[in-house]
């Protein structure tokens, strides 16, 4: 048995196993695949074969950053082989990816290489564990010599690789795995490896944020034991649209908290012991942006609770909030908060420009355990406990709401004040991580919606794995010189220079129901211009209505332009290319909105 698990625990195992995931295109045979690989391998093993399937090297909120580039893994390669320049522009150009360069480069005869000398043993086969503990080597360094101890290491594992191993050691290193094994698929076949329910596996990782953790915790049948950890970011609860007060009235029938709803950055705060961190929508660390946060939340106490000296104590928590822009009593435009992202150092000229406010509305743990279990009111009676001490952190207003009126003025009130609406949210729900659900709803006054063409289509994941859900969007920027000039219609540029004339203003992925999805899946498979694996750039013929937030200045898109939060109301079966909307339409509602108009009454 011993001996089993050392052949399954082997890197040549794991590579084997993505060879075989590449090979498929059926999701079913994918996930056949992983969990039956998953299956056989020991906790060790498990928990880092899982982290590589998933696109990781580390587990999410790991401190450790392998941050290995190009050069170094080229001047590795090159010092290992017989590789010549020439070889590498054949490949790169054939396969793109460092990871088939590196196949190529061990496949050929290998020099002589005396920097190393290894015992009999060192040159046994590696396994999984090898490779993790080289990449925890490498992640450590640091200094002027920094670059050179990586590259040795580096050349160390090469020189240890077959080919195969070789190209997914690169692939591994360079998040080029690309072989159709993503953390969607990994969740479902954990949860046939190890016979769980997937929705359970799926909240587990919801809430703990570790894949791999999850992994081990089916594997011994404790899932019900999983739970938050310091400075691993948990999935934010999300919250469901409605469109008036009275439809969300009719909904509850109760009592409701109202809040503002505020144009920022949805930020989860960990604050335990001397350290803070600061977590993103998309469970990224940005804490280097906002160092005025990190120092106050370390100022917060508990309000009840004195030491001998008669001191208030600190405390742990897991804080979240909306973190906004704020100077002259009103809140700054979200695109001014995003330039603080953008800065790698923090100078107090850039504090005082752009200076910040975290409105806190809900927490996720307290003291010594998680509170996502208890009620709202409950965990607003928490936050009550928080003794702040500077006015960059705010506990969020909640007023009590019965009737579609008093939502209403609420929403007025916001909107007066430069907010972007309310949301309003049941009282005895509890903290549902990652899930959208009627227990929070957002009230928001739709600015218009815009008809728009896809363009590129890619697959989507987890449930919707297998299907094109994802959509590239255009406008038009196109005028006719004369009224019903018919040599300036869309359809007489299609088969010209189609990029004369759309301009992409984003991408959405919600708002559509399966029967849609599929629908739109098969329709965009028979207008494919360009197969690129992952995505498809399609004939520009569906048109997509779609509504969003707001309207910013954006240099990613051609057109000058993103929607935020976009969502698809309708397929617009009945419009052509020729009816979708333009730039000039765009321009018009992005200087049209709130803050916009009022900075430029300033």
């Amino acid at each position: 048995m011993i001996e089993n698990f050392k052949h399954t625990s082997s890197f040549s195992n794991f590579t084997e196993t993505c060879e075989l995931i590449r090979n498929t295109s059926s999701k079913n045979k994918k996930v056949d695949i992983i969990s039956n690989y998953l299956s056989t391998l020991d906790e060790e093993s498990l928990y880092k074969a899982v982290l590589f399937l998933s696109g990781r090297i580390f587990s999410r909120g790991s401190p450790h950053i392998l941050n290995i580039g190009f050069r170094t893994i080229m001047q590795s390669l090159f010092e290992i082989s017989d590789l010549n320049h020439e070889d590498v522009g054949k490949v790169h150009l054939e396969h793109g990816d460092l990871g088939n360069i590196a196949e190529y480069a061990l496949s050929k005869k290998q020099r002589t290489v005396t920097l190393f000398s290894f015992a009999k043993d060192q040159l046994d086969s590696l396994a999984l564990n090898d490779i993790y503990l080289q990449f925890r080597k490498i992640a450590n360094l640091s200094g002027p010599n920094s670059n050179s101890e990586k590259k040795n290491i580096l050349k160390g594992l090469l020189i240890r690789c077959a080919p195969l191993e070789a190209k997914y050691l690169i692939k591994i290193i360079t998040n080029e795995m690309r072989i159709g094994s993503y953390e969607g698929l990994v969740e479902i076949a954990i949860a046939r490896a190890f016979r769980k329910d997937v929705e359970s596996v799926r909240e587990a990782l919801l809430v703990s944020g570790d894949i791999a953790n999850v992994a081990l915790l089916s594997k011994n049948d404790k899932l019900q034991s999983v739970t938050l950890k310091p400075f691993v970011p948990m999935s934010f609860m999300l919250a469901d649209v409605m469109f008036t007060g009275d439809e969300i009235v009719e909904y509850f029938s109760k009592t409701l908290y109202c809040e503002f709803k505020y144009d920022g950055i949805r930020l989860q705060l960990h604050r335990f012991g001397d350290n803070c961190k600061l977590f993103s929508r998309n469970l990224s660390d940005i804490s280097y942006a906002f160092p005025e946060l990190v120092g106050s939340a370390l100022k917060i106490c508990k309000k009840e609770t004195k030491n001998d000296a008669g001191e208030v104590t600190a405390i742990n928590f897991i804080l979240d909030g909306e973190l906004i822009g704020y100077k002259d009593n009103r809140p700054l435009p979200f695109q001014e908060l995003q330039k603080r992202l953008r800065k790698k150092v923090m100078t107090n000229e850039i504090l005082n420009e752009i200076p910040i406010k975290y409105i806190v509305y809900d927490v996720m743990f307290y003291d010594d355990k998680s509170v996502i279990r208890d009620s709202l009111i409950t965990r607003k009676k928490i936050l009550a406990r928080l003794l702040l001490k500077d006015k960059n952190i705010i506990i969020a207003k909640s007023t009590f709401v019965k009737t579609g009126e008093e939502i209403n003025l609420n929403f007025k009130k916001s909107k007066n004040e430069g907010h972007e609406g309310l949301v309003i949210k049941d009282p005895e729900s509890r903290y549902h991580p990652g899930k959208r659900g009627k227990y929070w709803i957002k009230l928001k006054e739709e600015l218009d919606t815009i008809d728009a063409v896809v363009v590129i289509a890619e697959y989507g994941h987890g449930k919707r794995a297998g299907t094109l859900s994802d959509y590239t969007l255009a406008i038009k920027d196109f005028k006719p010189t004369t009224k019903g000039d018919n040599d300036h219609t869309l359809e007489s540029k299609i088969n010209n220079d189609p990029s004369s004339f759309l301009r992409i203003i984003g991408k959405a992925y919600s708002g559509l129901s399966n029967s849609e999805i599929d629908f739109m899946t098969n329709k965009l498979k028979s207008l494919v211009v360009k197969d690129e694996g992952s995505r498809i750039m399609v004939k520009p013929e569906i048109v997509l209505e779609v509504s969003f937030d707001t309207i910013q200045k954006s240099d990613r898109h051609d057109s000058g332009y993103a929607l935020r939060f976009p969502r698809i109301k309708n397929i617009r079966y009945d419009k052509g290319i020729n009816d979708i909307d333009n730039l000039e339409k765009v321009q018009n509602i992005y200087l049209n909105q709130f803050h916009i108009k009022n900075k430029t009454k300033q």
